[in-house]
């Protein structure tokens, strides 16, 4: 949309393109009427759009007639709601395999690693590129007959489960299989209705080598020598092997990214859609040289450019996010978009939500797509890398605040114009030359150069973007003293430490000092030109200025060609500096806009802003889209306001040109110190109303085809020794303890999956599999069991027929051999916890005690007893309610003097161990409370005498669905392998031999971390 005033007045209800869009998996049977339902959810959620994505647990047939009536379904859904529906091009991830259908082709479009071995050989020959021979000036290449003379041999392994990245045929081939597929299905009758599709995490080799059939001809195309001859130099250090590297390192990153990047972004754009996604490995130049060569590169041909960001943390450094953004401004692509919040856990907080998108939106990003919303959690779904935020989590009501504070963050960032003056050069060319065969160590210091300086001009609140070579090479130009890259232009570009650059740039710099721009360069300088020695290089070096290595001499060199912008202090005087406080520019219809995040975790409370530029000065609250006036006043050639900067909190800061020569100085004046009265509440809160109370079995005893029980077990021990023993008739009997009365009036189910495929008795009675509805998820049946139960151990027993076919074991086999496999392994039978749900309290006589993250360790068992009239708020775990997902409604009364005061103030000294803090008094909503600050203005809620206070406390899943027995606690990187006991990718901290199940159970807290107050002011000092 074309940004003008009414644009301003959008800022109430943003568009649908504007709105998170999240990964809807669909990983079950696929049901129209719920498909639609979960579509009824999103829009009510304010959410803007889905992406239609094949995940693990996926029973519909993929891509087949019941798939496709599926998405028509959910097109048609979201256009009568005004929702923009996206494709997802692969059954998992990564990206390219077409379900497994493109490298069944053959070999040709299979991917090819390349490996090195030394003589004496062993006996294998297929495979085999070239021999060679050692002699005193390295590796001489022999014939392929010459293998008894040989003392080195380079050959490829075949991975038969992905694809050629680097082979056009072969992406082509996907290309016809997915994406033709839903054209010629849906082009014509909602071609412009779809948005477009996301590719996720296509890749070339990850920390190995690529081949592929079609490299040796466009090496020596492309760099004018044949590559056989000069394999070695690839594995060690041979004669001229910096140059062989570069060019072997430039030839793999542009096959990849014109077979898959441009092929697919082409074929997006000549339909009106818009290709997105992201690549694998964007972290270090150690990831990025064998898994996609340049990820810059990369993103040009991505009408959406994106990137990825797992688990419940931000960022030391910028890098992820601001390789996207860096294109994305270069290129005039408005929205660059991020999978987020994938890993974070059942537990993350819509503040920590907050968090992590707002550290990547202030580096540039300014698209949502969160990871992900799941169509059900049964079995292995609800530990596919949580959490789904959806409408599983008790909080979900809440969660359009988030949705609408995105949105019109969003729509601000992406027509706004970003501002930067300094280009930083990406130093991946560098790295790829340090690259020795699968090593990348060399590579490090010179990544960490390179997040030095981001971090550096990140912390000085100076504007940059990342300078690839490809970038330059096809759109960079020096025009006087301006450097520029595509739409973009910089008046400083910064060389940080390294080996080698292109031609290209290096030409471009010389150019660039001749005409007076400002180069600052770091050594040990790039010397090398393409890999090679080059006088050229001398030049631009001798001319570039070369500050110390230290953030106060790099800022001092940048201001003298581009003056400071924006900078922080505290009340003191002394700057902010930061990595976790960081600013955005943008140029907006006339307005600059300063965009100012702390993604710390700690407050900074008031701060002065220094903005170097006149005008009137605004705030844009995010939360409602209303433009509030704040005080401010002049200073010399600028302006200066005060204001909060609180934990995992930001402002948009909107400064207005004035025509008037004078400005008018409203001054922000701190007052005499207010006379406060402040009314502790009480620790005892009365129960009004609860969500049902819920108790997880996650152990049971079992026993196979009628033989010997065994000891209690973890489920997930269970369903690993079925997997390996194949079909076979198993029993399952799960133990609890009561103290309470059976009672017709008492609610109490029994919550499983699938009910209908076992045999169920408690105490020995049958249980009928007739579902009274569902709980949490539609999977989770309710079975009431009120008149069942009895005082003491009761017994629940399953029985079932344990399912395994051929085909199954088959794909359990496939899914060892790599990600593709297994991202879409759908298990026959899976045995999962039992739950116990309803009115009563799980009490446990061990004792609590308490971890980092805000953990609770208990050791079990759990008892039902009576629930409670009363609770202390602090810690409800430890109450009754370790297991608990939902909401608790308290209530006390304070009472308030007759007279004498004026304004009141309700305060959480610390925020809640809640997901949502709802606050009423005297039956009338205050608001609630999901991120900071936590304090509100209740000067009209109350009243002399008695006054009502209310709290409505939402938790999420996290204590109800785990993972309960991780050895860390709570986790904040989590994966299916942290339900087990061997560490995944997700615990690569630990050692691999890792035991990392725990018999203790982990809660986390739940309740009010402090005693909130109400802080009375007096009509005097007001």
């Amino acid at each position: 949309m074309g940004w003008n005033v009414k644009a301003w007045e959008q800022l109430k209800n943003p568009p649908s393109r504007y709105r998170p869009v999240p990964l809807w998996s669909w990983n079950d049977k696929l049901d129209s009427s719920e498909l639609i339902r979960q579509i009824e959810e999103m829009h009510q959620a304010g959410i803007g759009g889905f992406f239609m994505h094949a995940r693990g647990g996926l029973q519909t047939p993929y891509m087949e007639e019941e798939w496709m009536e599926a998405v028509r379904v959910s097109i048609e859904k979201s256009r009568k709601l005004g929702m923009e529906p996206w494709l997802y091009d692969e059954n998992g991830w990564p990206s390219g395999f077409g379900d497994g259908k493109v490298p069944a082709l053959g070999i040709e479009y299979q991917q090819k690693r390349l490996a090195v071995e030394y003589a004496p050989f062993n006996h294998r020959t297929d495979g085999i590129i070239a021999l060679y021979k050692r002699t005193e000036q390295g590796f001489r290449l022999l014939d392929l007959k010459e293998i008894d003379n040989a003392d080195l041999r380079v050959y490829y392994e075949v991975n038969p489960y992905y694809i050629d990245t680097l082979s056009k045929q072969a992406v082509g081939a996907f290309i016809r299989e997915i994406y033709d597929t839903y054209w010629e299905r849906f082009g014509e009758l909602y071609g412009s209705i779809l948005k477009g599709v996301f590719t996720d995490e296509p890749q070339f080799a990850r920390r190995q080598l690529p081949w592929s059939f079609d490299l040796a001809a466009a090496f020596e195309q492309k760099c004018g020598y044949s590559l056989l001859p000069h394999l070695p130099a690839l594995f060690t250090e041979t004669e001229h092997y910096r140059k062989v590297r570069y060019d072997y390192w430039y030839c793999v990153t542009e096959l990849f990214t014109e077979a898959y990047a441009k092929q697919i972004g082409d074929w997006c754009g000549s339909r009106g859609w818009s290709a997105t996604g992201h690549v694998v490995d964007e972290q270090t130049l150690m990831d990025q040289v064998t898994s996609v060569g340049d990820p810059l590169s990369f993103y040009e041909y991505l009408q959406i450019p994106g990137c990825d960001w797992l688990g419940r943390f931000v960022g030391d450094d910028p890098i992820v996010p601001k390789q996207v953004s860096s294109v994305a401004r270069q290129l005039g692509k408005s929205q660059a978009i991020t999978e987020s919040f994938g890993c974070s856990g059942w537990n993350v907080s819509l503040q920590e939500l907050r968090r992590i998108g707002e550290w990547q939106f202030v580096h540039g990003i300014n698209l949502m797509c969160p990871h992900l919303q799941s169509y059900s959690l049964q079995g292995l779904r609800k530990r596919d890398y949580p959490p789904s935020l959806f409408y599983q989590q008790p909080w979900w009501p809440d969660y359009r605040l988030f949705n609408d504070y995105f949105a019109r963050l969003s729509m601000l960032l992406s027509e706004g114009h970003r501002q930067a003056e300094v280009l930083l050069l990406h130093p991946i060319r560098s790295a790829w030359v340090l690259q020795e065969g699968t090593d990348a160590s060399a590579s490090e210091q010179y990544h960490h150069a390179f997040v030095q300086l981001s971090r550096w001009l990140c912390q000085s609140l100076i504007g940059h973007d990342y300078g690839s070579e490809f970038m330059i090479e096809r759109h960079g130009e020096v025009r006087g003293d301006r450097f520029r890259v595509g739409n973009a232009t910089y008046s400083v570009v910064i060389v940080p430490p390294g080996v080698t650059m292109g031609s290209t740039t290096s030409e471009l710099l010389l150019r660039f000092v001749r005409n007076g721009g400002t180069v600052l360069a770091y050594g040990p300088f790039p010397r090398l030109v393409g890999g090679e020695y080059n006088l050229e290089a001398r030049e631009w070096i001798s001319k570039a200025s070369q500050p110390a290595w230290n953030r106060e001499s790099l800022v001092q060199h940048v201001y003298r060609a581009a003056g400071p912008s924006i900078y922080l202090t505290d009340i003191s005087g002394t700057p902010v500096v930061s990595d976790r406080v960081n600013v955005q520019e943008l140029e907006l219809d006339g307005t600059t806009l300063f965009y100012l995040v702390n993604s710390d975790e700690r407050s900074y409370g008031e701060v002065y802003v220094h903005i170097y530029r006149t005008g009137e000065v605004s705030l844009i609250d995010l939360e409602s889209g209303e433009i509030q006036s704040v005080s401010w006043e002049t200073i010399d050639g600028g302006v200066k306001v005060i204001l909060p900067l609180f934990a995992a909190g930001s402002h948009m800061i909107k400064l207005d040109p004035v025509k008037k020569q004078q400005l008018s100085t409203p001054v922000k004046s701190l007052g005499k110190p207010a006379e406060e009265a402040v009314i502790r509440l009480n620790d005892l809160w009365k129960i009004t109303e609860t969500s049902k109370n819920s108790l997880t079995l996650d152990t049971c005893r079992f026993r196979i085809e009628d033989d010997n029980w065994s000891e209690p077990q973890p489920l997930f021990i269970i369903q690993e020794r079925l997997l390996h023993i194949g079909r076979s008739s198993v029993e399952l009997e799960f133990e609890f303890h009561s103290q309470l009365s059976p009672s017709h009036d008492r609610a109490l189910y029994l919550v499983m999956e699938n009910p209908h495929l076992f045999q169920i008795t408690i105490n020995g009675q049958p249980v009928a599999p007739v579902s009274e509805g569902w709980w949490m998820d539609t999977s989770f049946k309710m079975l009431d069991i009120r008149d069942l139960t009895k005082p003491g151990i009761n017994r629940i027993g399953l029985k079932t027929t344990f399912h395994l076919s051929p085909e199954m074991s088959q794909a359990l086999e496939r899914a060892h051999q790599f990600e593709s496999e297994g991202n879409k392994l759908t298990i026959e039978t899976e045995l999962e916890s039992i739950y116990l749900l309803g009115d009563f309290s799980a009490q446990s006589t061990s004792p609590w005690t308490f971890g980092e993250r805000r953990a609770v360790f208990n050791d079990g068992p759990f008892s039902l007893v009576e629930q409670p009239d009363q609770v202390h708020a602090d810690h409800l775990a430890e109450q009754g309610y370790p297991f608990f997902a939902g909401t608790f409604t308290l209530e006390q009364t304070v009472v308030l003097p007759q007279k004498g005061w004026g304004r009141a103030t309700w305060q959480f000294r610390t925020p809640p161990d809640a997901i949502v803090s709802r606050l009423r008094i005297n039956g009338r909503e205050v608001r609630a409370f999901v991120w900071e600050p936590y304090e509100a203005d209740i000067t009209q809620h109350l009243q002399p005498g008695e006054n009502r206070i209310e709290l409505e406390l939402t938790g999420s899943c996290r204590n109800v669905l785990g993972p309960h027995h991780h050895i860390k606690g709570e986790v904040y990187k989590v994966g299916p392998d942290s339900f087990k006991n061997t560490p995944g990718w997700t615990d690569k901290d630990l050692d691999p031999g890792t035991s990392i199940y725990e018999q203790r159970y982990a809660f986390v807290r739940f309740g009010l971390s402090d005693r909130p107050q109400i802080v009375l002011e007096t009509p005097e000092a007001l």
